[in-house]
C-alpha cells in the first residue's frame, strides 16, 4: 500500500483530486465501501431477510437509501503496475444535531467509536456533487476496472444514487441497468466469493480477511477510518480470492446480497 488511508476533507480535496487524476487511467481494481447511519426500515411480518425476494430486498434498500444520508465513501484501488492507494472521502450531508436527519442511534454510536467525526462532517465535509464530478472527470469510471464490495448491495445503491445525483428508481431492473451503465459488468461481492472459496469463510469482513490471510505481514490497516479501511480490506480480499479462484470467479460476479446487479 502506497501509504495509509488518505483522509479527505474539504481543505485537502483539491490536492487529493490531483493524485486521483494522475493514477485513475491506470486503475485495474477498485473496492468500494460506503458508511451510512444505519437502517431505519426493516421488513415486517417477522420474515427472515434471506426469505425475501430480490424485489423485496431492493425495496428496503431503496427506502433506506432515500432517507439516510451517506457519511463516508471509501475507495481503494490497484493500478496496472501493482501500486495500491486508498481514500476516505468525508461527506457533509449529515448533521448529527439535526432531528431531520434520520439515523439508527446504535449504528451512529458504533461508527463514532470507529472514528467517524460526526461533529466535523457538517463543517468540513465534502459536498457530494464535488466527489461525483471528481470520480467522473478523473477517468476512474472510464478506465472500466473490476469493482468489488463486501455485502455490497447498500454500497452499490448509495454509489449509484450519488453518482447520478438522483433517487433510486422504483424498479429493480432499472436499478440494475443504472449500475451496469455506471460501472460495467465486472462487479464482485467479496462476501459471496469468500463463501464459494471456503464455506467456513464467513462473518464480518475482518474475519474473512483474517481467514484468507489477505493482509501482507507488516501492512496492516487503520481501524480509525472505517470506510477507508473497509475498502482496503475488500480490495485485499478480492485480489486474494481472484488468485485462488482463477477463472471460476467469473461465474460469481453477478450477485450482490441477493440482488442480481450485473
Amino acid at each position: 500500500m502506497d501509504g495509509a488511508v488518505r483522509s479527505v476533507w474539504a481543505d485537502n480535496f483539491k490536492a487529493e483530486s490531483r493524485l486521483l487524476h494522475q493514477i485513475a487511467p491506470a486503475v485495474v481494481h477498485v473496492a468500494l465501501n460506503i458508511q451510512y447511519p444505519g437502517c431505519v426500515f426493516v421488513h415486517g411480518n417477522g420474515r427472515n431477510h434471506r426469505d425475501l425476494t430480490a424485489e423485496e430486498r431492493y425495496e428496503l434498500i431503496r427506502a433506506n437509501v432515500a432517507l439516510l444520508r451517506p457519511l463516508q465513501v471509501g475507495i481503494a484501488v490497484r493500478t496496472d503496475d501493482g501500486r495500491r492507494f486508498a481514500w476516505e472521502f468525508n461527506l457533509r450531508g449529515f448533521d448529527i444535531t439535526s432531528r431531520k436527519h434520520a439515523r439508527d442511534p446504535k449504528s451512529v454510536a458504533y461508527l463514532a467509536g470507529c472514528g467517524v467525526d460526526f461533529s466535523r462532517l457538517p463543517r468540513a465535509g465534502i459536498d457530494g456533487y464535488r466527489l461525483r464530478w471528481l470520480l467522473r472527470d478523473s477517468g476512474l469510471i472510464r478506465a472500466r476496472p473490476s469493482w468489488a464490495t463486501f455485502a455490497g448491495a447498500y454500497h452499490v445503491a448509495y454509489f449509484v444514487t450519488m453518482m447520478y445525483g438522483e433517487k433510486l428508481p422504483h424498479s429493480l431492473n432499472a436499478f440494475m441497468e443504472m449500475a451496469r451503465q455506471l460501472i460495467g459488468r465486472p462487479l464482485y461481492d467479496v462476501k459471496r466469493l469468500a463463501r464459494e472459496h471456503d464455506r467456513s469463510c464467513v462473518g464480518a469482513l475482518s474475519n474473512v480477511v483474517g481467514k484468507l490471510t489477505a493482509v501482507p505481514p507488516g501492512e496492516g490497516t487503520s481501524k480509525s477510518k472505517p470506510a477507508g479501511t473497509g475498502s482496503i480490506m475488500a480490495l485485499l480480499a478480492f485480489e486474494t480470492l481472484k488468485n485462488k479462484l482463477g477463472a471460476d470467479m467469473e461465474k460469481y460476479r453477478h450477485e450482490l446480497c441477493g440482488l442480481q446487479v450485473v
